[in-house]
This record gives C-alpha cells, structure tokens and sequence, in this order.
C-alpha cells in the first residue's frame, strides 16, 4: 500500500519544526504566526551532487536549511588550495548562509553537495520584504545574524593573535 503525499499543511508543519531547531530563528519559533510566515518564504530546492551551493568570494545572497543530502564546507589557502573543513549532514537540518541576508556579505568558504541534496533557501530579497511587512518578527533573526557575525568575528581576532604568538614565539627563537 502506498503511503499518501503530505497535504499543504503537513507539508508547513513538517517546514515550521525545522526551522523551530534553527538558531537563526531560536526566538521567532515562540511565536506559530511568526514561524508560519517564514515557512511560507522558504523555497524548497533540490541539488545534484557535485553541485556549489556557495563560492568562497563571492557576494552571498541565500540562506540555506539542509533538509536531505550532505555538504562539505571548503576553504582556500592564499595559495588558492582547497581543503575540507567539515561536513554537514541532513539529521541535524545545519543551516548555512545566514550572512548572505545582510547586503554585499562576502562568502567566506564554499560549500559543496556531497551527495543528492535538498534544501530550504531564503533569499535576500524575500527577506528584505519579509522585512518590511513584518518588521517585529525580523528584529529577532536580525540580532541572531548579528550574534553569528561577531562571534566569528571575535573568533577571527583570537586566531589572529594565536596566529601573531606563534609567528612572534618563532622570531624569537631564531
């Protein structure tokens, strides 16, 4: 016997308790009118693997929830080598991009559809009008992109100075 397909509103609930474990939208998801409007600008979208989701360099301009699949997350050297830095899989729906909501954020990595991939994406431009109509429930998901910039901001300053330590340490001992 077939399963039936998931109606509308299965579908939206099955949308509004994922985002509900997304960071971004950790004090939004106390509020189901709030939650059910960013699930209606949610846009399913499917990958094949293989496919760059983001581009290290380029100006991001999506916000991605993992519902199916697995990424990996790469960087490059100055030497414009790539190495792995992680990889994320669905079970957990990780949520990525957040930055590309905020004008001109440059992406800092690249990440890649490891296998067949389905996501939730939110574009800017969606959520620059989500913005407008809505602006108490995006007051919160504004302060959690901005906790999430400065946190890796903060860490960027402490790699730095590690990065200083070691250099200044091997100076010395020369």
């Amino acid at each position: 016997m077939m399963n039936p397909s998931p109606s509308g509103s299965e579908l939206s609930n099955e949308v509004v308790a994922v985002l509900a474990a997304v960071n971004l939208f950790s004090e939004t998801k106390l509020d189901p009118k709030a939650m059910q409007v960013v699930s209606s600008i949610m846009k399913r979208r499917s990958y094949s693997a293989g496919h760059s989701l983001i581009e290290q360099g380029a100006i991001g301009t999506e916000f991605f929830v993992l519902l199916k699949g697995q990424v990996s997350i790469s960087k490059k050297t100055p030497e414009g080598d790539a190495y792995k830095v992680a990889v994320l899989s669905h079970e957990s729906h990780p949520a990525f991009g957040e930055g590309g909501l905020m004008e001109g954020e440059v992406r800092s990595a690249s990440i890649f559809c490891e296998t067949a991939v389905e996501c939730l994406v939110l574009t800017r431009e969606e959520f620059d009008l989500f913005c407008q109509q809505y602006p108490h429930y995006a007051l919160p998901i504004f302060r959690r992109i901005a906790q999430s910039l400065m946190a890796r901001l903060n860490q960027t300053g402490n790699d730095l100075m590690l990065l200083h330590k070691a250099l200044m340490d091997e100076i010395r001992q020369s």
